[in-house]
């Protein structure tokens, strides 16, 4: 019996060890890779981006046939078609569609990836377009209101969905001076991740500091022009505003749309992007645990099969 044990042993040892994470972390090969990027018509910086977008990295696959499974199916002529009449729509329709949100069938490589966007425009276009609506309302562009709202998807979902809790509770409280005013704004900014430069056009581009904004009637009369940036110092958008900017009835109502501006980042995060993060998880961590759970029964068969012979002899 004990002979027998120690067999099983070795064999669930030898599998755990065949199955380890040292084959698990196998790469892509690299000339494959290439090969592959070449067909879709990306570069090795396209696939990097869209693997950090997910948090993953190309040594999160085992190989080539496993990445090329996870990217999904590049679009073609047939398999468009099959989707078009899915969601009952026309090429027309869908071009429409995208356009709305800043995109055309272009920009995607994958049909997984143009239905789970499709199928969540369709769902919540009324949300995104009152969203757009706003930014545009504040003095944006369109296209500057679309690019402000994929900054904002671009952000860490997780922690944003708590500093918007919060940032509700602050706009809860009337801001009921102006520091408190600039307080709110500071903290939006910082929620965002954006930076902002404002200046006046005075025959020359004059920089303006929170401290003068803040001096009661200077605002009167005077336009001042608000450049939006990222933290990596790329122009988001750029819009003219006037005294309204101080004034706690303008940054309450703007301050709860910019939370539900927020509020739908979060959850196209959740529902569209979620949807396409692609499956780097393996079966060979599971096969290893499993494996060692019946060592360790085994082991701990074969302790108490000796104990047992100990009792009797004794």
């Amino acid at each position: 019996m004990q002979r027998f044990l120690l067999v099983i042993c070795a064999c669930l040892i030898g599998s755990t060890l065949f199955f380890s994470p040292l084959n698990a972390k196998a790469a892509p090969k690299e000339e494959e890779v290439d090969s592959y990027l070449k067909e879709i018509g990306w570069t090795r910086k396209d696939l990097d981006k869209y693997l950090a977008f997910y948090e993953v990295s190309l040594d999160d696959f085992k190989d080539i046939n496993h990445l090329q499974d996870e990217l999904g199916t590049p679009i073609n002529e047939e398999n468009l078609l099959v989707m078009l009449e899915t969601y009952d729509l026309t090429k027309e329709e869908l071009e429409v569609l995208l356009s709305r949100f800043g995109e055309k069938v272009q920009d995607y490589t994958f049909i997984e990836d143009l239905e789970i966007a499709v199928d969540f425009y369709m769902t919540h276009e009324e949300e995104v377009a009152r969203a757009e609506d706003f930014l545009v309302s504040m003095g944006f562009e369109a296209e500057e209101a679309r690019q402000i709202f994929r900054h904002i998807l671009s952000l860490p979902k997780d922690v944003l969905a708590k500093e918007l809790e919060r940032l509700q509770g602050m706009l809860d409280e009337e801001p009921n001076s102006v520091e408190k005013v600039f307080s709110l704004w500071t903290e939006f900014m910082e929620v965002f991740r954006v930076e902002a430069d404002l200046h006046v056009e005075d025959g020359s581009r004059v920089k303006v500091s929170q401290e003068v904004l803040m001096q009661p009637g200077w605002l009167e009369g005077k336009v001042v022009h608000l450049d939006l940036f990222d933290k990596e110092g790329s122009l988001l958008a750029s819009a003219v505003m006037d005294e309204q900017i101080v004034a706690p009835s303008y940054v309450q109502s703007t301050g709860k749309e910019l939370i539900h501006l927020g509020q739908v980042g979060v959850k196209m995060s959740d529902e569209l992007y979620s949807n396409r993060m692609p499956n780097t998880s393996s079966l060979y961590g599971v096969g290893m645990l499993a494996g060692l759970g019946l060592v360790v029964v085994a082991g701990g068969a074969m302790l108490m099969l000796n104990g047992a012979r100990r009792v009797r002899k004794g």
